[in-house]
């Protein structure tokens, strides 16, 4: 009893550590001066995996300009076993006058428990450069800028403007676009920090990021004077319809460092200051062109690009019950990600399962470049010779404005022996050998028997040979059922495949919150698979009605039925719609309810 009482206690102390939820404040120094900036971030790690904090309330920051911030960042890690999740606001902080400070505590709320941190103190010293009494720097006029600190916010700043650089201005639909956002200031101008204040909307599109990250300096010539640019980001666009479609523009919230001249004592001596200055790239409207419909092919499955087409076997010849590899794959640059390949139809006597697809791509400036396949495995059931129709791909080349056709040949395929079923019923017994004599060789030693042996019928030897023929022939029955269920149960083979790809494609999903393109793509593989599976449909019937009828034909509540639908619809819309951390895993917790709820 006592060693139970200890077992169940030690079970109670795990669960409560891994459970535990850290929240603290970490600030980039303790000591700084009135010119530097302070970088705060509170961070909430927990090892727990169901890990939703809400209603995050930040200190008041007595005492400083905030800057920059909230910018959310997270983590997650998957070590022997253990998630573990971390979660950080961070803010950027400029210190108004000289003194100490307290960062003050932050609270969050997670599952329902509310935490919060505990005060750093900070301490500031005086700077170099003027404060806010200091009179303005000579040149400047006074009533065009106000001071915030020891910042000067300025309407406009000569010489710095903002761009966006289109490749194509009247694309086909789904010819790619790319885009980049480029900073230009003059040369003798530094860059001190930046914020987006807003984001550009890219609706009706589908949109990429082909580098995130800003690059530069780099040196060059507008109009014949000399900048300094900044290559802030680069987007891959398709076009999901035909129209004008407007692009958004990105607006820019900027410190300069800009050279000013002060008057020491009657002369002019240079110095630099901050000041602050919004940028806009300005909306950009693009004409989209239609794809020809009047010599558009009835197989056409939207793509768009420079493509090579290849269907391959990896054997020709088998023996039957052997299974064989057939791959279909589209190699080039184009929307690779955003048509379907051809299926592939087997005659009878080939079992052909679900396809695995598998994309190898890379995003760049002209469209994504790689190969996008789908490997399907083909059992014969029977012996013979068989032919594999081959397939044709359609795709439009913008280049030549024309519709482009590839096909490929018949694939032929010779198995050999009996059918599948006959062979695995089929079973070898040992010939008995039975050789005669008429006489037998003299024994030279003697073995003597008891004269009273025991019965027969009461020893050990004869119990075992009447058990034993039943409990064999009881294993042999249900080790044929085994095979037989596993074998030619197709549906439920389908089926089991399907539900162990939805799973992987959830988990996939969750490892890819925060990158929407991939989030996204993932829940809706997951939720494709998990449909097939529990409907026992095709990709051709998955439409939203006929979802909804056969979840309604199988007694799913409307409340269930309606909430899986939203979820599709949402996964639908995130291709043209931005999407937060948070809202990611709004909607993976929405799937997996969803999922169990079956």
């Amino acid at each position: 009893m006592k060693k139970i009482f200890y077992i169940l206690l030690s079970l109670f102390l795990t669960a409560n550590i891994q459970a535990q939820v850290n929240f603290t404040t970490k600030v980039s120094k303790t000591r700084l001066s009135t010119d530097e900036r302070l970088r705060v971030s509170f961070e909430m790690t927990s090892n727990s995996g169901n890990f939703s904090p809400s209603n995050f309330v930040p200190p008041s920051f007595d005492g400083f300009q905030k800057v920059m911030g909230p910018s959310q960042s997270q983590e997650y890690s998957y070590i022997n076993g253990q998630v573990s999740v971390k979660l950080a606001y961070v803010y950027f902080l400029q210190p108004l006058n000289p003194g100490t400070y307290t960062i003050g505590s932050a609270r969050v709320k997670i599952d329902g428990k509310t935490y919060q941190t505990q005060p750093v103190t900070v301490k500031v010293v005086k700077g170099q450069k003027p404060t806010n009494n200091s009179s303005p720097p000579a040149g400047v006029n006074p009533n065009n800028d106000h001071k915030t600190g020891n910042i000067s916010v300025k309407d406009k700043i000569q010489g710095a403007f903002l761009t966006v650089d289109i490749s194509n201005y009247k694309p086909f639909v789904n010819e790619a676009v790319g885009l980049t956002y480029k900073l230009y200031i003059p040369q003798n101008y530094g860059v001190v920090n930046y914020n987006e204040t807003e984001q550009p909307q890219f609706n009706g599109f589908w949109a990429q990021d082909v580098n995130k990250n800003i690059s530069g300096p780099f040196q060059g010539e507008v109009n014949g004077k000399p900048y300094t640019y900044y290559v802030l980001r680069k987007k891959l666009l398709f076009p999901q319809h035909a129209g004008k479609l407007t692009i958004k523009p990105l607006t820019l919230q900027i410190d300069l460092q800009v050279p000013v001249y002060r008057n020491f004592f009657g002369m002019r001596v240079p110095d630099y200051e901050i000041q602050r200055v919004k940028l806009t790239s300005g909306k950009k409207v693009l004409q989209v062109k239609a794809l020809p419909q009047d010599t558009q092919p009835v197989d056409f499955s939207g793509a768009v690009g420079q493509f090579d087409f290849a269907v391959q076997i990896d054997k020709n010849q088998v023996k039957s019950g052997e299974p064989v590899n057939v791959k279909v794959s589209v190699k080039g640059t184009g929307n690779l990600k955003l048509f379907d390949l051809p299926r592939l139809k087997a005659p009878d006597g080939l079992e052909i399962y679900d396809p695995k697809h598998n994309e190898l791509v890379r995003t760049g400036f002209k469209g994504n470049t790689g190969t996008v396949s789908d490997e399907y495995i083909i059992v014969p059931n029977q012996g013979g010779k068989f032919i594999i129709p081959g397939l044709r791909f359609v795709y439009f080349d913008p280049k030549s404005k024309t519709y482009v056709s590839k096909t490929t040949d018949d694939i032929v395929l010779f198995v050999s022996g009996e059918t599948y079923q006959n062979n695995r019923q089929t079973t070898q017994t040992p010939t008995q050998k039975y050789q005669s004599a008429d006489f037998r060789f003299i024994k030279e030693k003697a073995e003597f028997t008891p004269v009273h042996k025991p019965d027969f019928y009461k020893s050990n030897l004869f119990k075992g040979l009447i058990v034993t023929p039943i409990v064999l022939a009881f294993l042999l029955f249900a080790y044929r059922k085994y095979l037989d269920n596993r074998t030619f149960d197709a549906s439920l083979e389908k089926q089991k495949k399907n539900k162990s790809l939805a799973k992987k494609f959830l988990k996939e999903a969750q490892k890819s919150v925060g990158n929407k393109e991939t989030f996204y793509a993932h829940l809706e593989k997951a939720f494709h698979n998990f449909l097939k599976a529990k409907l026992q449909i095709d990709t051709s019937e998955m439409t939203r009605n006929n979802i909804r009828k056969k979840l309604h034909e199988k007694g799913i509540s409307n409340d269930t039925v309606n909430a899986l639908i939203d979820v599709l619809n949402r996964c639908d819309m995130a291709r043209y719609a931005p999407a937060t951390s948070t809202k990611m895993e709004e909607d993976l917790k929405d799937a997996e309810r969803i999922m169990n709820s079956f």
